[in-house]
């Protein structure tokens, strides 16, 4: 079995080469990496030359945001696609033995859902997993999981070759699953198999971010939930999100634009993508919390972390 680990990147030259030596130590000798760089102006493209030669690597004229994922997948050669970001890497050097052997153990498996280690913040978990679960004794076909972080997960290419790649950025993760668990394939979390996230600012310009995560989160509610459970969702998504601009100090222009962004996705999704999960898979796609649970469990997260953030001042 072997592994493609696929990053894609974007002006972030140090944090990607970090990344690629973290992936190179990996014991498992059946992988490649790939990487697809959405026009980097920093310098990456001669690193890679110079550094890295023997990596493949794909430059594009034009940056193409998360989707470049999608590339980078195509031009893959492993049965297994290790889904990551340039800031992250396992923090285990036989994860990818790990992977392998559960795929192997569990050929129902067709998604491996990983730990989140937020490096830059004390090194504490980001909680994205919605259950509790018992992290030390794990069973031995993990829990059942409804996403995965983009930081790091392992994703046989046959769930690809059925369902398609990534959406654009915001929520393509939980987008790509809930396509996956609908098509009839599992997902799994596996809290030992630890990744390692640096979370690099670079790139990022929060306002922008903040317009196009909410007009996606929006997006996913109308397209695959009952028209009713869809609207009812899609008004907490509108407020929930009025915090975090909040939160986040989002422009005024930003702001506005994302409000009037959110009313037009809603509606254009309705029209046009509507995908609604038969009503036997409800229940995996969400496992059974609430939308309010969720976006409660995003604000207990954003108090530890700046609780956190004290601390290490």
């Amino acid at each position: 079995m072997k592994i493609s680990v696929v990053i894609i990147t974007y002006n972030r030259k140090e944090d990607l080469k970090r990344t690629i030596l973290g992936y190179q130590r990996q014991t498992c000798r059946n992988k490649e990496i790939i990487i697809v760089d959405n026009a980097s102006k920093d310098g990456t493209r001669e690193m890679m030359a110079d550094e890295f030669p023997d990596i493949e690597y794909l430059w594009l004229p034009d940056n193409f945001d998360i989707r470049s994922i999608n590339i980078g997948v195509e031009m893959a050669t492993g049965d297994v696609i290790w889904r990551t970001d340039d800031d992250s890497f396992p923090e285990s050097e036989d994860a990818f033995e790990e992977v392998i052997g559960i795929f192997k153990q569990n050929p129902d498996i067709h998604i491996i859902s990983t730990e989140d280690i937020e490096v830059r913040n004390g090194g504490i978990v980001w909680e994205w997993y919605p259950l509790k679960v018992d992290k030390e004794n794990i069973p031995a076909g993990g829990y059942p999981a409804n996403l995965f972080p983009g930081t790091g997960a392992a994703i046989k290419k046959e769930v690809f070759d059925k369902v398609g790649g990534f959406w654009e950025f915001g929520f393509e993760e939980i987008d790509f699953c809930t396509k996956a668990i609908a098509a009839g394939f599992n997902a799994r979390y596996f809290p030992n198999i630890r990744t390692l996230h640096y979370a690099s600012p670079g790139g990022r310009v929060p306002g922008t971010r903040w317009v196009k995560i909410s007009k996606q989160y929006i997006r996913y509610q109308m397209k695959y939930f009952p028209i009713g459970q869809a609207i009812g969702r899609a008004v907490q998504v509108f407020f929930f999100q009025q915090f975090v601009a909040i939160y986040q100090r989002v422009p005024f222009t930003a702001y506005i634009e994302g409000v009037f962004g959110m009313i037009s996705v809603a509606f254009g999704t309705y029209r046009t993508e509507r995908q609604p999960v038969p009503e036997d898979k409800l229940h995996d796609i969400t496992l059974g919390v609430s939308l309010f649970r969720s976006n409660f469990k995003f604000v207990i997260e954003v108090i530890k972390k700046k609780i956190s953030k004290w601390q290490i001042k």
